[in-house]
C-alpha cells in the first residue's frame, strides 16, 4: 500500500517522472520503499522532503525515535586476528555509511601501551608531570586523554557511555564482547575461522570460499553489501551491560 503523505511529496516533486531524474530511480512507484536504492535514499529525501526513516524504514527507521526524532544508537562491531584486514575495512565503509546521512562514531581497542600524544607537546608534559587526565581543545577538534594510573581497564560499556549520541557506532576488535559482529578474515593470515565458537558473529568477510561456514559470507570488496549488513545487524547500545558503577 502507498502511503498517502508519501504520494503527496511525490507529486509536490513532480510526478513520479521527475522524482526518478531526481533521486535516480527506474522503478515506477518509488512508494514501494524497497524501491528506493539505499544509495540514493539521501538524495529522494532532498528531493521530496519524505525522510528517510519513511522512505526506507528497514535501514533507517531504527535509528530515530518516534515521537522527536532524537538518535539512537546502535553498535555493530568488525573482530578479526591481526593482519587480517579491519582498518582497512572500516575506512572503505565509513564513507559509504556518511553518504547515507548517518553519523558514526567508532572505537578500537589498542595495545595496552598505545598513545595519541606526543613527546614534547604540552598536553603530553602534563601527563608525564603526573595529571590525569589532559583535555585539549581548539577550533577544529578537542581531546580528552585519561590515565589509568593502576585503575582496572574500563570495559566496553564504560566506553560507550562516553560518547555523544550518533547513529551507529562500530567497535574494532573486542572480538570477546557480547554484541553483532562481521569477522574480517584473510586465509593469509594462517589463524582459524572465529565464527564457529563465536554466536554473535552474524556473517563473514572475506577474500576466500568458505564453503561450511553457517553464516553469510560476503566478499571484502562488496562495500555496499558490508554497509548493508552492517546497519542490518546493529543494535541498541543498550543492548550491552550497563557501565560499571563508579566508572
Amino acid at each position: 500500500m502507498c502511503d498517502s503523505g508519501l504520494d503527496e511529496a511525490i507529486r509536490a516533486a513532480g510526478g513520479v517522472g521527475a522524482l526518478a531524474q531526481k533521486g535516480g530511480i527506474s522503478e515506477p512507484c518509488v512508494s514501494d520503499r524497497s524501491r528506493v536504492p539505499a544509495e540514493r535514499v539521501v538524495a529522494v529525501e532532498a528531493a521530496t522532503g519524505v525522510s528517510r526513516a519513511q522512505l526506507r524504514p528497514d535501514l533507517y527507521g531504527q535509528y530515530l525515535g518516534k515521537a522527536d526524532n532524537t538518535r539512537l544508537t546502535r553498535i555493530i562491531g568488525l573482530a578479526g586476528w591481526s593482519g587480517s584486514g579491519k582498518t582497512t575495512l572500516l575506512i572503505n565503509v565509513i564513507p559509504r555509511l556518511v553518504a547515507r546521512g548517518l553519523k558514526i562514531s567508532t572505537v578500537k581497542h589498542a595495545h595496552h601501551n598505545f598513545d595519541v600524544d606526543k613527546p614534547g607537546k604540552d598536553s603530553h608534559s602534563h601527563r608525564m608531570a603526573g595529571a590525569t587526565e589532559v583535555l585539549v581543545g581548539s577550533s577544529s577538534r578537542w581531546a580528552l586523554v585519561h590515565e589509568l594510573r593502576g585503575q582496572t581497564e574500563p570495559g566496553l560499556p564504560d566506553l560507550l557511555a562516553k560518547l555523544s549520541p550518533v547513529d551507529l557506532v562500530i567497535i574494532e576488535g573486542y572480538k570477546r564482547e557480547p554484541h553483532p559482529k562481521l569477522e574480517v578474515y584473510r586465509a593469509a593470515v594462517g589463524k582459524p575461522l572465529m565464527q564457529p565458537d563465536d554466536p554473535h558473529i552474524v556473517a563473514i568477510a572475506t577474500d576466500a570460499p568458505l564453503p561450511s561456514a553457517r553464516v553469510p559470507v560476503l566478499s571484502l570488496d562488496d562495500i555496499e553489501g558490508i554497509a548493508e549488513l552492517l546497519l542490518k545487524h546493529a543494535v541498541p547500545i543498550r543492548t550491552l551491560a550497563s557501565p560499571t558503577e563508579g566508572a
